[in-house]
């Protein structure tokens, strides 16, 4: 909906003639209001009738929300001189260098700064994007209803009409305003009533006691499970990150040039160097065949859809805030807040057949499109476009789901640990579910020997009655969720009917069972890893979090390089060569740091690289054949010599190259590869994005 406000004194509006075949009832051949009129040119759009009665108290609201702020102005205008009057005064007393600054003055006397009454007015030329439904015409007058019931005297001008009207607009530095409203459907009974618990391994449960700032006392139970207290703070409290301080990963990603931000793009869009294309797609490749080995088959759905149909409506009102509008032509559509949408409404065009069940459907989403808010964008954490590995599961009923669940849970331990994430979990259910479920819940958070976060509603407020997610921990000590398992409840029924009797529909995903009764099925809603960006944002900060304890780096089979190759002087370039081939064309990624440097600075180099193995030649390499290894002991406990050095390597020296090539495979085995880019292979041809 868009809405242009013009402030006026007095408003004439003169029926003409009929401009539609049913128009609205005119009873007036006149409306003439006296006084200081605000008159809303309100355009009803495309999705606003989707439901006209949240719209039309949005709009509502909006217009009361303007009142204020005209009838407050002259109140705002004189607090800002006096703020002028104390500034002059200091430069009068010397207390304070600069100009003096001159007085404000309002364009009108103060007594015109008020509205008596509000005039809406159905005006179809703010928008080419108008909505063709009936009820369309019902909105000016519910917002007129509304706004009567506030107590603000209100009239509407019918819809359908040819009309005059003269309209004095004051002139005034806020007498003319304009507002774009989204369709926003918010669940009334939202999560003001949860509780939060801990789970620990042992089935034992912790209440949390959390004060009006947000706070709780550290649980002493909780100090031998690393960071588990400071997770806490974070997800019950802030989650923002202090913009002041550079999140590690971002000065990681920019200097090993993974990705960067782009200035020629919106905000939150980020381009991909060649390691991190690399990357990305490793983790594409891994996710994609862990997913169909379960059981999955694939899919691929448009980025944009829609806003006319009223299923997807349904679920992009939602997150009105967030949404990315398209033009083409005389259509717009929205860019993919999640591939949700287009799925399900292709599931509901299915012949479903009880045989399906569990069916499984993995989309990986290239990409989709939130438009966060500006200061909560932080790297590779939070994007408005980013990669989405987005998996759902039909389930023929509530007990086939939860035994899905128990199956999916586990295979997201597992995909956290083939990636390297350390991470914390969370339970976010109604009291009434975890009575029935908590043993095998418990049974999970004791199979993983770590405490949880429960989150319990007095109500189901979404469409999922049971939400788990797995969080990481910043260097920053900000959480941020990666996998998450949800079990929606809702989005496959025909419709949906609140607490007033009012059906929305759904998507009426149906399938006929062996009993010959049509029935909806279950929807798990899995993101087996996370947003793919997120993943790298997390073994990052994870990396620099435990850096004074833990050797940081990469598995091998994700490390964009995987072998460096350094020697001492040129005469081992031949036998460097040799290796760098052989390495590269055994389907492992190696390069060669073949500056005339000292070899100290090389390894140092490696290291700051966090390669996972660095091959040193020397003269007793190149005359026994042999080569050296440089082992870094990624992930494991930080030790130091007796000098108090780290120790983040181990050398293996004197052994053939298929030594290595043995460790390779060991740590690669059942991984996807990709291949090294030619240029990269050499510092001497390796490209450099940055200057």
């Amino acid at each position: 909906m868009k809405i242009l406000l013009i402030h006026s004194e007095n408003v004439e509006v003169i029926k003409n003639k009929e401009a539609t075949s049913k128009p609205q009832e005119f009873v007036e051949d006149i409306i003439n209001m006296k006084g200081l009129i605000l008159v809303a040119f309100v355009t009803v759009e495309d999705q606003d009738t989707y439901d006209v009665d949240i719209i039309a108290k949005q709009a509502a609201a909006t217009i009361e929300e303007a009142i204020i702020q005209i009838t407050t102005f002259p109140e705002k205008i004189r607090q800002k001189n006096e703020e002028i009057r104390e500034h002059n005064n200091k430069i009068e007393k010397g207390t304070l260098k600069g100009k003096k600054r001159k007085l404000i003055e309002l364009i009108e006397d103060k007594n015109k700064y008020k509205v008596d009454k509000v005039l809406v007015y159905p005006w179809a030329h703010l928008s080419k994007f108008l909505s063709s439904d009936d009820n369309a015409m019902d909105v000016c007058p519910k917002i007129a209803e509304i706004l009567n019931e506030k107590g603000i005297e209100s009239k509407f001008s019918p819809f359908g009409w040819y009309k005059s009207f003269k309209i004095n607009c004051l002139g005034h530095e806020i007498a003319e305003m304009h507002r774009d409203i989204k369709l926003y459907i918010q669940p009334e009974e939202h999560v003001t009533n949860a509780i939060f618990k801990v789970i620990l391994p042992n089935d034992k449960e912790i209440d949390l006691k959390i004060d009006d700032k947000k706070e709780f006392k550290a649980i002493p139970e909780l100090k031998k499970f690393k960071n588990f207290n400071i997770f806490l703070k974070s997800e019950l409290g802030s989650r923002r990150v202090d913009l002041d301080e550079e999140p590690a990963h971002i000065k990681y990603m920019k200097e090993q040039e993974i990705a960067d931000f782009d200035e020629n793009s919106d905000k939150g869009n980020l381009r991909w160097y060649t390691k991190g294309v690399i990357m990305k797609n490793l983790i594409k490749r891994y996710i994609e065949d862990v997913i169909i080995d379960f059981g999955a088959i694939l899919v691929d759905t448009p980025i944009m859809y829609t806003v006319k149909s009223k299923k997807l409506t349904a679920q992009t009102a939602r997150f009105p805030a967030r949404t990315y509008w398209v033009e083409s032509g005389n259509d717009r559509f929205l860019l993919r807040f999640a591939g949700d949408f287009l799925q399900f409404d292709m599931l509901s065009g299915m012949n479903l057949k009880p045989h399906y069940f569990p069916f499984r459907l993995y989309e990986w989403e290239q990409y989709d499109f939130r438009r966060e808010q500006e200061g909560e964008l932080t790297g590779l954490r939070r994007l408005r476009g980013f990669v989405m590995p987005d998996f759902h599961t039909l389930c023929k009923d509530l007990e086939s789901s939860i035994e899905e669940f128990k199956k999916q849970y586990d295979l997201d331990v597992r995909i956290a640990k083939d990636l390297g994430v350390k991470d914390h979990i969370i339970f976010r259910t109604t009291r009434e579910f975890y009575e029935q479920n908590q043993s095998w819940i418990k049974e999970l958070v004791r199979k993983e020997k770590k405490p949880a976060l429960l989150e319990l509603w007095e109500d189901r407020y979404y469409y999922f009655v049971l939400k788990f997610e797995r969080g990481v921990l910043s260097n920053q000590d900000k959480s941020g969720t990666l996998a998450t398992i949800q079990v929606d409840v809702e989005s496959t029924l025909e419709y949906l009917e609140d607490k007033d009797g009012k059906k929305r529909e759904k998507y009426n995903i149906a399938f006929k069972d062996s009993d010959d009764k049509i029935k909806h099925p279950i929807i798990l809603h899995n993101s087996p890893s996370g947003g793919l960006e997120r993943i790298l944002w997390g073994l990052i900060e994870t990396a620099y979090r435990e850096s004074e304890e833990v050797v940081p780096g990469f598995k091998t089979w994700l490390s964009p390089i995987q072998v460096r190759i350094v020697t001492v002087s040129k005469q081992q370039g031949q036998m460097a060569e040799e290796l760098l081939k052989k390495i590269n064309d055994a389907g492992y990624r190696a390069d060669y740091d073949d500056r005339d440097e000292k070899i100290g600075k090389k390894i140092r180099q490696a290291e700051i690289d966090w390669i996972p193995y660095t091959i040193v030649l020397g003269r007793d390499e190149q005359e026994k054949g042999f080569i050296s290894i440089r082992k870094r002991l990624i992930g494991q406990e930080i030790k130091r010599n007796e000098k108090n050095y780290k120790i983040t390597s181990e050398q293996v020296n004197d052994v053939k190259l298929d030594y290595l090539l043995d460790l390779l495979h060991s740590e690669t085995k059942g991984f996807p590869t990709h291949k090294l880019p030619i240029p990269f292979r050499r510092f001497s041809t390796k490209v450099s994005f940055r200057k």
